[in-house]
């Protein structure tokens, strides 16, 4: 029992543990915890004052270059196989990809990557095509992509612009008292909801060869 924090001293309280999601910690062991992460990062610091570390993250990036690039009709040939590679490395065993580490597979990456690997003239019959197709099926298709993948598709004529949810951009003009704006939709969001609005109402669109799309045999 405590009377720490106690306004009336005379009055003996029982002490509070902070409480963090659904662990309870004593204040001691989480300054303590605070003080080893501290000193961890300092021991990773370079001597000139600096931290040098990989920035990484799924194989969406691989995705989204090889895809971009082909979209636009530019890049480098040497480094758009880099990048397929990069993705050829993180296929999980049932044949998809996952957003992080050691994750179950995503519906909705995996099929970015596979028509990476398809964009740049890899056959449907391939081994790590066909595992990877195999699994996407299983898990609904395409059908089951975000709106985000879907409209990514629909770029390249794999996906119906009339089948995607509607994104006009004149949302941007909602002011922020109005019950639905884009101030109350979080950065990373909205840095992905307004080009999506641009790409919605300009409907861009470029042809490629059948081979290079996902409308592959089962």
């Amino acid at each position: 029992m405590s009377a720490i924090g106690n306004e009336n001293p005379g009055v003996v309280t029982q002490t509070v543990k902070p409480r963090f999601g659904r662990i309870d910690a004593a204040m001691d062991a989480v300054v303590d915890a605070v003080a080893r992460s501290r000193d961890f990062l300092f021991s990773l610091q370079h001597e000139d004052g600096y931290w040098l570390g990989e920035l990484e993250a799924d194989s969406m990036l691989e995705a989204d270059y090889i895809f971009a690039h082909i979209l636009l009709g530019t890049g480098d040939a040497s480094r758009m196989e880099r990048a397929l590679n990069e993705i050829r490395r993180y296929q999980n065993a049932d044949g998809g990809w996952s957003i992080f580490p050691g994750g179950p597979s995503n519906i909705s990456l995996s099929v970015k990557c596979y028509f990476a690997f398809k964009l740049m003239g890899w056959s449907a019959d391939h081994e790590i095509l066909t595992r990877a197709r195999e699994w996407i099926l299983a898990n609904g298709g395409v059908t089951e992509c975000n709106t985000f993948t879907k409209i990514y598709l629909c770029f390249m004529g794999q996906y119906e612009y009339n089948a995607v949810p509607a994104v006009p951009p004149e949302i941007v003009l909602f002011p922020n008292w109005c019950y639905f704006n884009i101030y109350e939709i979080s950065s990373w969001s909205r840095a992905i909801l307004v080009p999506l609005s641009i790409a919605y109402a300009k409907k861009p669109f470029k042809k490629i060869a059948p081979e290079q799309g996902i409308d592959d045999p089962k």
